[in-house]
């Protein structure tokens, strides 16, 4: 087998999306000239699957190194721009996005500054920038649709469409969700439509449309199934262990949630399973266990207070609020329903309004 044999057989494998098989094969020998890009390989993979750690370990490696092109330095710290972002980390999202710019620079296209345009519209979705980050969306999506890139038109949709639910604009969110389907469906991205359902299913529920939330995270899960992408597998099931627990179906909720607390154990995804734990605690509250509510409640308050994670701070709070009143502890739970309601409108959210949430 030629040098580098196996790198290229890696890459075609991360290309038809499956990136374990990817990691498979850097299991081979590469030549030492190719290290960085193996690393580089490495870290797209294991993104892919939603192991944002093991990602950014191999991303700051390809960063260290003097030796790697400004096109891998550039990738690099994109994707770091994303994980940080996804994490809700945005001053550190902000900084390599910065550094991404700079290191394109000498070698700047069309494409590649669409790249950078659309992670900082998406880091500005991510600090709350609503109408902002619509706008820069909008732009975005006319130019991907006038050349007829489905696949990235669909991906910008969905992305407005979550700035559209955040911001109270349920009705339009699930017109950008529909949308993006229809274009991941041209496209034949499964993995578009799959987030696609993962917004409808979202944004119905919120809307208590819950018999409809059900259908399209259920949607999603199946499409998801199929595929290496363990956050969003994660996603659909808590998803779906939402709306079921909305419909009163408690049982049937709780396995959900247990499925997707081990699935985001397995990526370490601390915020995301704080929301697991929320809901387990919804689960519990209203079958009765208002002590085990309690404590799941505080866990996931711990959690999204340690990572400034502003919406599940007020949903916690509330929650907790209410379990804390069940047990006869008016005055805290006073206290912290306060808390919940001036932190939602301080962070301009609509967290405390969302009985469907």
């Amino acid at each position: 087998m030629p040098e580098g044999a196996a790198l290229e057989r890696a890459w075609d494998a991360l290309e038809r999306g499956e990136p374990r098989a990817a990691l498979g094969i850097l299991g081979a020998r590469v030549p030492a000239a190719m290290a960085v890009e193996r690393d580089f390989v490495a870290a797209e993979a294991w993104r892919a699957m939603g192991y944002f750690s093991k990602a950014e370990a191999l991303y700051r490696r390809v960063l260290s190194r003097r030796e790697a092109g400004q096109d891998l330095l550039s990738d690099s710290a994109m994707a770091m721009a994303a994980i940080h972002r996804s994490l809700g980390r945005v001053g550190r999202a902000r900084k390599f996005l910065n550094d991404a710019r700079r290191f394109s620079r000498k070698f700047q296209t069309r494409d590649g500054l669409r790249r950078l345009e659309l992670e900082d519209a998406l880091i500005d979705r991510a600090r709350g920038l609503y109408p902002k980050c619509l706008a820069r969306l909008k732009k975005l999506f006319a130019a991907f649709a006038a050349e007829r890139d489905f696949a990235s038109a669909a991906f910008v949709l969905w992305a407005m469409g979550g700035a559209r639910r955040f911001s109270g604009d349920l009705r339009g969110a699930i017109g950008d969700f529909k949308k993006s389907l229809a274009l991941a469906r041209k496209s034949s991205d499964k993995t578009a439509a799959a987030y696609a359902f993962l917004g409808l299913g979202g944004a119905a529920r919120v809307a208590g449309r819950l018999g409809d939330s059900a259908i399209f995270y259920a949607r999603a899960a199946r499409l998801l199934s199929g595929t290496q992408d363990v956050f969003g597998q994660a996603y659909a099931e808590c998803g779906l262990a939402n709306a079921l627990r909305q419909k009163g179906d408690y049982a049937a909720a709780g396995k959900r949630y247990q499925k997707a607390h081990r699935l985001y154990s397995s990526l370490g995804d601390a915020v995301d399973l704080a929301y697991v734990d929320w809901g387990l605690g919804q689960v519990a509250f209203h079958s009765g266990d208002v002590e085990a509510a309690r404590r799941r409640f505080a866990a996931a308050l711990a959690a999204f207070e340690k990572a400034g994670e502003a919406r599940g701070v007020v949903i916690s709070r509330m929650a907790l609020a209410s379990a804390l009143h069940a047990g006869g502890r008016t005055k805290p739970a006073e206290s912290l329903f306060r808390q919940a309601l001036l932190s939602s409108r301080r962070a301009k959210i609509h967290a405390h309004l969302e009985a469907l949430t």
